[in-house]
């Protein structure tokens, strides 16, 4: 493996690292809002419990491919990934 692909795969690895996460803490239940704006002039938009299990569901599913992905990419680079 070249100098190059170690750094690529470093950051494919962390890059599948975070997205883990973060579909570990949707599938837990972790809260999950809609903002918008920034610091005192941000605005939260409550969402129906029906329509937020939606968005919840898409973006774990979003976050699955995501990680096939990073899988294919690393795969390609000769890393195995283990879980």
């Amino acid at each position: 493996m070249k100098a190059t692909d170690l750094e690529k795969a470093r950051l494919i690895a962390g890059a599948r690292a975070q997205n883990i996460t973060m579909r570990s803490r949707l599938a837990a239940g972790e809260t999950l809002t809609l903002c918008i704006g920034d610091g005192s002039d941000a605005a939260n938009i409550v969402l129906m419990p029906r329509y937020l299990a939606e968005i919840r569901s898409d973006l774990i599913a979003a976050f699955d491919l995501r990680i096939c992905e990073n899988d294919a990419a690393l795969g390609s680079l000769g890393v195995d990934v283990d879980g």
